[in-house]
Protein backbone atom coordinates (compact mmCIF):
# COMPACT_ATOMS: atom_id res chain seq x y z
CA UNK A 1 0.00 0.00 0.00
CA UNK A 2 1.43 3.36 -1.01
CA UNK A 3 -0.02 5.46 1.79
CA UNK A 4 0.98 8.81 0.30
CA UNK A 5 -0.80 8.16 -2.99
CA UNK A 6 -3.88 6.86 -1.14
CA UNK A 7 -3.99 10.05 0.92
CA UNK A 8 -3.66 12.21 -2.17
CA UNK A 9 -6.44 10.26 -3.89
CA UNK A 10 -8.64 10.53 -0.80
CA UNK A 11 -8.03 14.28 -0.73
CA UNK A 12 -9.36 14.37 -4.30
CA UNK A 13 -12.51 12.55 -3.11
CA UNK A 14 -11.85 9.02 -4.38
CA UNK A 15 -14.02 6.69 -2.30
CA UNK A 16 -11.82 3.64 -2.87
CA UNK A 17 -8.83 5.45 -1.37
CA UNK A 18 -10.88 6.35 1.72
CA UNK A 19 -12.03 2.76 1.97
CA UNK A 20 -8.44 1.45 1.79
CA UNK A 21 -7.26 3.89 4.45
CA UNK A 22 -10.14 3.02 6.74
CA UNK A 23 -9.68 -0.74 6.29
CA UNK A 24 -5.98 -0.40 7.10
CA UNK A 25 -6.30 1.87 10.17
CA UNK A 26 -9.58 0.57 11.62
CA UNK A 27 -8.03 -2.22 13.76
CA UNK A 28 -5.41 0.14 15.24
CA UNK A 29 -7.93 2.85 16.09
CA UNK A 30 -10.54 0.49 17.54
CA UNK A 31 -7.97 -1.34 19.71
CA UNK A 32 -6.52 1.97 20.92
CA UNK A 33 -9.95 3.30 21.86
CA UNK A 34 -10.97 0.02 23.49
CA UNK A 35 -7.86 0.20 25.69
CA UNK A 36 -8.85 3.73 26.72
CA UNK A 37 -12.54 3.02 27.35
CA UNK A 38 -12.65 -0.70 28.17
CA UNK A 39 -16.14 -0.59 26.63
CA UNK A 40 -16.64 -2.22 23.23
CA UNK A 41 -19.79 -0.28 22.37
CA UNK A 42 -18.28 3.07 23.29
CA UNK A 43 -15.01 2.30 21.51
CA UNK A 44 -16.98 1.36 18.39
CA UNK A 45 -18.86 4.68 18.50
CA UNK A 46 -15.64 6.63 19.03
CA UNK A 47 -13.94 4.72 16.20
CA UNK A 48 -16.74 5.69 13.85
CA UNK A 49 -16.51 9.31 15.02
CA UNK A 50 -12.77 9.19 14.35
CA UNK A 51 -13.23 8.08 10.76
CA UNK A 52 -16.01 10.58 10.13
CA UNK A 53 -13.65 13.34 11.30
CA UNK A 54 -10.84 11.85 9.21
CA UNK A 55 -13.03 11.92 6.09
CA UNK A 56 -14.17 15.48 6.77
CA UNK A 57 -10.69 16.73 7.57
CA UNK A 58 -8.49 14.80 5.14
CA UNK A 59 -7.85 18.02 3.21
CA UNK A 60 -6.08 19.49 6.24
CA UNK A 61 -3.46 16.73 6.31
CA UNK A 62 -0.29 17.88 4.59
CA UNK A 63 1.56 14.95 2.98
CA UNK A 64 4.66 17.12 2.57
CA UNK A 65 5.20 17.57 6.31
CA UNK A 66 7.11 15.10 8.44
CA UNK A 67 4.04 14.18 10.50
CA UNK A 68 3.05 10.58 9.87
CA UNK A 69 -0.50 9.95 8.76
CA UNK A 70 -0.82 7.29 11.47
CA UNK A 71 0.03 9.91 14.11
CA UNK A 72 -2.60 12.22 12.68
CA UNK A 73 -5.24 9.45 12.72
CA UNK A 74 -4.43 8.44 16.30
CA UNK A 75 -4.53 12.09 17.40
CA UNK A 76 -8.04 12.36 15.96
CA UNK A 77 -8.99 9.20 17.89
CA UNK A 78 -7.50 10.55 21.14
CA UNK A 79 -9.32 13.85 20.66
CA UNK A 80 -12.62 12.03 20.05
CA UNK A 81 -12.08 10.23 23.37
CA UNK A 82 -11.22 13.47 25.18
CA UNK A 83 -14.29 15.16 23.67
CA UNK A 84 -16.40 12.27 24.96
CA UNK A 85 -14.93 12.70 28.45
CA UNK A 86 -15.64 16.44 28.42
CA UNK A 87 -19.23 15.88 27.25
CA UNK A 88 -19.86 13.23 29.88
CA UNK A 89 -18.59 15.33 32.81
CA UNK A 90 -21.33 15.63 35.40
CA UNK A 91 -22.74 19.09 35.98
CA UNK A 92 -21.44 20.87 39.03
CA UNK A 93 -24.16 21.55 41.55
CA UNK A 94 -24.13 24.25 44.19
CA UNK A 95 -23.28 23.10 47.70
CA UNK A 96 -26.94 23.31 48.74
CA UNK A 97 -28.07 21.17 45.77
CA UNK A 98 -25.57 18.39 46.36
CA UNK A 99 -26.53 15.18 48.03
CA UNK A 100 -23.65 14.60 50.38
CA UNK A 101 -23.13 10.94 51.24
CA UNK A 102 -23.50 9.95 54.86
CA UNK A 103 -19.87 8.83 54.83
CA UNK A 104 -18.70 12.32 53.84
CA UNK A 105 -15.20 12.49 55.25
CA UNK A 106 -13.60 15.90 55.71
CA UNK A 107 -10.34 14.32 56.83
CA UNK A 108 -9.86 12.60 53.44
CA UNK A 109 -10.41 15.89 51.64
CA UNK A 110 -7.90 17.67 53.86
CA UNK A 111 -5.32 14.91 53.32
CA UNK A 112 -5.89 15.02 49.56
CA UNK A 113 -5.44 18.78 49.55
CA UNK A 114 -2.24 18.48 51.60
CA UNK A 115 -0.88 15.87 49.19
CA UNK A 116 -1.77 18.10 46.25
CA UNK A 117 0.12 20.99 47.86
CA UNK A 118 3.17 18.78 48.46
CA UNK A 119 3.00 17.52 44.88
CA UNK A 120 2.83 21.12 43.68
CA UNK A 121 5.93 21.99 45.72
CA UNK A 122 7.75 18.92 44.39
CA UNK A 123 6.83 19.95 40.87
CA UNK A 124 8.27 23.40 41.56
CA UNK A 125 11.55 21.74 42.66
CA UNK A 126 12.02 20.26 39.16
CA UNK A 127 13.98 22.08 36.48
CA UNK A 128 11.64 24.68 34.93
CA UNK A 129 11.47 23.02 31.49
CA UNK A 130 10.45 19.68 33.04
CA UNK A 131 7.87 21.23 35.36
CA UNK A 132 6.37 23.31 32.55
CA UNK A 133 6.16 20.31 30.20
CA UNK A 134 4.43 18.21 32.88
CA UNK A 135 1.95 20.99 33.69
CA UNK A 136 1.10 21.56 30.02
CA UNK A 137 0.70 17.83 29.35
CA UNK A 138 -1.29 16.79 32.40
CA UNK A 139 -2.99 19.96 33.62
CA UNK A 140 -3.72 21.69 30.34
CA UNK A 141 -3.91 18.41 28.35
CA UNK A 142 -1.81 19.71 25.48
CA UNK A 143 -0.27 17.34 22.96
CA UNK A 144 3.47 16.83 22.68
CA UNK A 145 3.38 18.72 19.37
CA UNK A 146 1.60 21.71 20.94
CA UNK A 147 4.09 21.81 23.80
CA UNK A 148 7.02 21.44 21.38
CA UNK A 149 5.72 24.31 19.27
CA UNK A 150 5.37 26.44 22.38
CA UNK A 151 9.01 25.80 23.39
CA UNK A 152 10.37 25.70 19.82
CA UNK A 153 11.80 22.24 20.23
CA UNK A 154 11.23 18.69 19.01
CA UNK A 155 8.31 16.63 20.45
CA UNK A 156 10.85 13.97 21.44
CA UNK A 157 12.58 16.55 23.62
CA UNK A 158 9.27 17.34 25.32
CA UNK A 159 8.59 13.64 25.82
CA UNK A 160 12.04 13.24 27.39
CA UNK A 161 11.47 16.21 29.70
CA UNK A 162 8.15 14.79 30.84
CA UNK A 163 9.62 11.33 31.37
CA UNK A 164 12.62 12.60 33.32
CA UNK A 165 10.47 14.91 35.44
CA UNK A 166 7.97 12.15 36.23
CA UNK A 167 10.85 9.83 37.17
CA UNK A 168 12.14 12.44 39.63
CA UNK A 169 8.64 12.91 41.09
CA UNK A 170 8.22 9.13 41.53
CA UNK A 171 11.55 8.91 43.33
CA UNK A 172 10.43 11.65 45.69
CA UNK A 173 7.15 9.80 46.27
CA UNK A 174 9.00 6.56 47.06
CA UNK A 175 11.26 8.36 49.51
CA UNK A 176 8.16 9.68 51.23
CA UNK A 177 8.85 13.30 50.48
CA UNK A 178 5.33 13.88 49.20
CA UNK A 179 3.31 11.91 51.73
Amino acid sequence: MNERSLILKAQKGEKEAFQDLIVFYYPYVSKFLFKLTNDSSLSEDLTQDTFVKLIRGIDRFDVRKKTAFSTWVMTIAKNCYLDFLRRSKPETLSFEEQDLPSSFDVQDRVLNRMQAEKLKKALESLPPEQAAAIRLKYCEQQTLREIADRFSCDPKTVKSRIHNGMTKLRKKLKRGLLL
